[in-house]
């Protein structure tokens, strides 16, 4: 133990006599043996692979935006306080809460060793998959390419094993029904949106930008599985929303519920998936969107290998929801959906 993490041992120590040499030596291994029970009862408690503080919990979450949102999330990720978590664990049978109070001003952050406190508190999040050691630095790489020259996307190696899991994928999954009600909005502030099938049906590619699975001049229906998403991902806007069906089976990439049948990729397309290359939320309305070039590089791939739509998580409202983009243009809503019900919001 360095010279300051000895003295910072003692600074909540009040005594009228000084420490003898043997009162350190006592000291040193009380606190040595309080952080080796505060890590045991923090993995006992959590049960999680990763556990963050309060200082890294965003910077963790910008690059696993979907460890936020995942199906069943409340299940994948907690948040305790460190003076609760005293309270309920077995370090009370072995310190009182004013040793607490002193060793865990000592105790780092497992994530990013940052000095933690008995007022703060511990995030932690399960993954359900192990996250590769250099996937971080993948990352930025990729972030870099997709800002200066995005047409390069596929000489990066993760990539082009991105584009070798779909073509794997596509050959275990058959054309399938969507059951259930649908939901396509389009704003709607002058209220002049007719209510017809035409009107929410893939617009001309004149009118098209860029989005997260479509390329400007593109065109691609966007959907929602419910109605309260449709309205969150028009940002609560004026809008009209068509509630349908649809008629025809699909071949879709499930991004949320990957089938087991290749496992070889099965973990790269979660990693993917979690990751911010594909799920982080739109920061702003303008036009700089470096943030869609791997997800729109993902649609590619779907295209090649024949599939009509892609099933995702919505970054906008995280419950058992999800949203589906129809890539397709073959199917459009007036040859596969029927009608419900038009839905009207000021």
């Amino acid at each position: 133990m360095s010279e300051s993490r000895v003295s910072g041992a003692f600074s909540g120590i009040t005594s009228g006599e000084a420490m003898t040499v043997d009162d350190l030596a006592t000291e040193s291994d009380r606190q040595d043996e309080f952080e080796e029970c505060f890590y045991r009862d923090l993995e006992r408690g959590f049960d999680s692979g990763i556990a963050c503080c309060e200082i890294c919990s965003g910077e963790f979450l910008s690059i696993w935006p979907y460890a936020d949102s995942a199906k069943d999330y409340e299940f994948q990720k907690r948040w305790i306080g460190l003076d609760t978590f005293y309270s309920g664990s077995r370090l009370r049978e072995r310190f009182d809460y004013a040793e607490f109070e002193r060793y865990i001003s000592m105790i780092h952050c497992p994530n990013c060793d940052a000095l933690l406190d008995s007022e703060s508190g511990i995030w932690a999040y399960e993954l359900p998959f192990a996250p590769p050691p250099w996937f971080e630095r993948t990352m930025q790489e990729i972030s870099d390419v997709a800002r200066k020259t995005p047409l390069l996307l596929l000489k990066n190696p993760f990539c082009i094993e991105v584009r070798e899991a779909i073509t794997a994928l596509s050959g275990f999954v058959p054309p399938q029904p969507v059951t259930g009600s649908l939901f396509r909005g389009r704003l709607d502030t002058k209220g002049v949106v007719e209510e017809s099938i035409s009107s929410f049906d893939f617009p001309p590619p004149m009118y098209v930008s860029e989005g997260r699975y479509n390329h400007a001049g593109g065109p691609a229906l966007y959907i929602a599985s419910d109605l309260e998403t449709c309205r969150a991902e028009l940002r609560d806007h004026p809008c009209a929303v068509l509630e349908f069906r649809l008629n025809t089976n699909l071949r879709i990439l499930d991004l949320i519920n990957l089938p087991d049948n290749d496992l070889d990729h099965h973990d790269l397309l979660l990693c993917l998936l979690y990751s911010a290359l594909i799920s982080a939320r739109r920061p702003n309305n303008g036009f700089d969107r470096p943030h869609y070039v791997v997800s729109r590089f993902v649609a590619d791939c779907a295209r090649e290998v024949g599939f009509d739509a892609i099933k995702y998580p919505s970054t906008r409202r995280t419950e058992k929801n999800f949203n589906l983009v129809i890539l397709n243009s073959d199917y459009t809503l007036a040859k596969i959906s029927e009608p419900v019900k038009y839905h009207r919001f000021a």
